[in-house]
């Protein structure tokens, strides 16, 4: 692939909004395949010169081969092996599996390229565990480490959706370990990140030398075959053409997408030099290996104007200008065609591929985190004794993933005693298992009353075997906190646990009058708990725990006869949680159900003698662009009487707009609610989001009266950042009430959960 580090930049952005010679490859242990089926040999074709085809490197101008490879079929030219690199050993790669132009053109039609390039797993995939991770307020980034500093990754992309999608495509020749025995003979060329040579794949996964060989630095991770550290061959051939001359070609047909040289004119910006110094070291090596073409040989150069690299939105553009310049090559090419027979028989040969996965006869595990091979075995959907199930193993790896353990999670398909095996590959992360998270919180309601809270969490995973983890968390501001837990697994499968923790926090509490402030307490609380439980799957969990602890309180602003009670906690609690939301911060679909039940006891340590129950419900529904969210905030006090520290709140956005946050404190509360929302234009980076709610509930000291409930609403922009959801609103409340409101985290929940 042609890179640049401007391209690189842009391909960040997009993706989360857009002669030296060759060196043998690693091989891979396992006899000759068994899946796809040989097909007929092309011997009873006409002695004729055997063709190579050279695809190049340039990202998204790379789908250009594929009109190039349109062209060829109709005019019947035989391809005897293909030789690519970056998006050229992708199209390359493909067309030696033996699928045909017209495949391959719809499949990099129906690609999301950009989403495959986003290696955040999907929320569904996350434990349960980890989407707890989204409620702390903290950048999804983690650093490691490690001896006193901070490690980062190798690449912003660790390429783990992008190999699936690579995987799924080269299926039918999953059991192929040497190329050779492919429908076509095929090399893809990488780029040894460590020596700087290029490094030919003949042997290995497919999928595998194809991520290899795209892999763009900085952006990609390096991809680690054998012994070599790989990343994109464009880096040091990006036209190999001395390749496809040594496997098999008489003739050599070249086609060189690579970007060309800035006009003078355009070189205009430190951005512009920097894609030009680029341009300039993939130009050289291209160069060099166009000057061992002959004259028997084709180059193909199309036009392809501006489109550039990163620019998968507009690679369909690209086709028809492929088909265009070889087009321009008929006369030479329709030298090489075979006769209708002919080229029937060389179809057959090159098409013969097996539609039915093997039957599975062991499982292999390499891992090398500090998990048990157990723990991913008893996530990986694979039965021994039957045929493959290549959408349940595939689920199952990016659930493997969601642990967040692991930088990369893939697998192939190997030989040995005569069976046929799934060998998972689980790499952990080069960056962990330490790991710091950074994170702020900011609340402003434009009336001289805004509040601020920073955080760092540390955590420490693969504890031991089973995944014990241990995190603690600092935040200083307004809401400061000191927070550290023990997460201790139980079983391999990650289905019973147990959670001692322990914190530290202060914040304000306040007393209203009205609408007006009259007093502000400033409430400190020391508590440890103790909690067992178990998870279900991605999607939920049941716990019962306790809690014991300590309050002091400090009167800020208000009547200095006020009390300032010092108070203990002591409560047992049961709670089930599920969580199949889309998206934590604004999700499209799927629903979350938190229901708790605490019981205060004297017994137990705690002051009073009463409980609560806590309900939180919403679901997200969408059309298109547009969602709709309703929910249900319930808490009740259904015996005795429950202090000031433990009663539900009301006001600010999203729970009662319009009035000022907390301005009606209860025991019980009951409020519903719907947020609408649509999402503003395509940007991956940051969505931006335009809504607005309405909301209908009390808060009160008596059984809530539907006599008693107050309407408001509100209007908000907001914005899916990546240090958290954003929202500028206004709210709207009965009697004339308004509040403006800035959040950078989410708006306190009415329950407080």
């Amino acid at each position: 692939m042609t890179y640049s580090p401007i391209a690189t930049a842009a391909l960040l952005a997009i993706l989360i909004a857009s002669p030296a010679g060759a060196a043998a490859a690693p091989t891979s242990s396992g006899p000759p395949r068994t899946w796809p089926d040989e097909g007929p040999a092309p011997g009873a074709e006409r002695e004729r010169p055997r063709v190579a085809l050279v695809l190049s490197g340039g990202g998204a101008r790379g789908v250009a081969h594929v009109g190039v490879l349109k062209v060829l079929d109709e005019l019947r030219v035989p391809v005897d092996c293909v030789a690519g690199t970056s998006m050229g050993a992708i199209v390359g790669g493909l067309y030696a599996t033996g699928m045909t132009a017209a495949e391959i053109e719809h499949t990099v039609n129906e690609i999301d390229w950009l989403d495959t390039f986003d290696d955040l797993p999907a929320r569904e995939d996350r434990s349960f565990r980890r989407k707890r991770d989204d409620d702390l307020f903290l950048v999804k980034a983690r650093p490691g480490l490690s001896d006193g500093r901070l490690k980062l990754p190798q690449g912003a992309i660790q390429g783990q959706k992008t190999y699936l999608v690579l995987q799924d495509l080269t299926l039918p020749a999953a059991g192929v370990t040497d190329f050779d025995e492919l429908a076509l003979p095929f090399r893809a060329v990488a780029t040894d990140i460590v020596s700087g040579e290029p490094v030919v794949l003949e042997r290995g996964g497919l999928a595998e030398a194809m991520s290899a060989s795209m892999a763009v630095p900085g952006a990609f991770a390096p991809v680690r075959i054998g012994e070599h550290m790989l990343v994109d061959g464009g880096v040091s051939m990006n036209l190999p053409v001395e390749v496809g001359r040594d496997l098999c070609g008489d003739v050599v047909i070249a086609v060189d997408i690579s970007t060309p040289l800035l006009e003078e004119d355009r070189i205009d910006s430190v951005f512009a030099v920097a894609d030009q110094l680029a341009n300039i070291m993939t130009r050289r090596n291209t160069e060099l290996q166009l000057a061992a073409l002959d004259s028997r040989d084709i180059q193909i150069v199309p036009d392809l104007g501006d489109i550039t690299t990163t620019q998968f939105d507009r690679a369909v553009e690209a086709v028809p200008k492929g088909e265009a310049a070889a087009r321009d090559q008929a006369d030479r090419l329709a030298a090489l065609s075979l006769s209708p027979d002919d080229w029937r028989k060389h179809l057959a040969h090159r098409e013969s591929r097996s539609s039915l996965p093997p039957v599975i006869d062991f499982i292999e595990i390499h891992n090398d985190s500090g998990l048990s091979d157990q723990v991913l075995a008893e996530r990986l959907d694979v039965q021994v004794g039957e045929r493959l199930d290549v959408g349940a193993l595939e689920a199952s790896i990016q659930t493997i993933y969601g642990l967040e353990n692991f930088e990369k999670v893939s697998y192939s398909l190997v030989q040995s005693g005569g069976g046929t095996g799934v060998r998972l590959n689980a790499r952990a992360k080069s960056w962990g298992p330490d790991y710091l998270q950074f994170g702020m919180r900011l609340e402003d309601d434009f009336d001289g009353d805004a509040s601020y809270t920073l955080a760092v969490a540390y955590t420490r995973t693969e504890m031991n075997a089973l995944g014990a983890e241990w995190r603690s968390q600092v935040a200083a501001g307004q809401e400061p906190l000191v927070f550290t837990e023990w997460y201790q697994p139980l079983d391999t499968g990650g289905r019973w646990f147990v959670n001692p923790s322990g914190s530290w926090f202060r914040q304000d509490f306040n007393v209203f009058s009205g609408s007006q402030e009259v007093a502000r307490f400033n409430l400190e609380e020391w508590r440890l708990g103790f909690a067992a439980g178990r998870e279900f799957g991605q999607w939920g969990e049941f716990r019962l725990g306790y809690q014991r602890g300590f309050g002091e309180t400090d009167r800020r602003i208000g009547d200095p006869e006020l009390d300032e009670p010092d108070y203990d906690v002591g409560f047992a609690f049961g709670r089930f949680w599920l969580d199949r939301l889309n998206s934590a911060n604004f999700p499209t679909a799927g629903s979350e159900v938190f229901l708790e039940y605490r019981a205060h006891r004297p017994g137990l340590g705690d002051d009073e003698d009463f409980d609560q129950f806590i309900l939180d419900v919403s679901r997200a529904f969408s059309w298109g662009r547009y969602t709709l969210r309703p929910g249900l905030s319930l808490r009740r006090t259904v015996s005795g009487t429950a202090p000031f520290y433990a009663l539900a709140r009301g006001g600010g956005l999203f729970n009662l707009s319009g009035y000022e946050t907390n301005q009606f404190a209860g025991e019980n509360l009951a409020l519903g609610r719907v947020i609408a929302y649509r999402r503003m234009g395509d940007i991956r980076l940051a969505p931006v989001y335009f809504g607005g709610s309405l909301e209908y509930g009390d808060v009160s000291d008596d059984t809530p009266d539907i006599e008693d409930y107050k309407g408001a609403g509100s209007l908000f922009l907001g914005m899916d950042s990546f240090v958290g959801p954003l929202y500028l609103a206004v709210g709207f409340a009965e009697g004339g009430d308004r509040s403006a409101y800035l959040y950078l985290g989410q708006p306190s929940s009415a329950v407080n959960r």
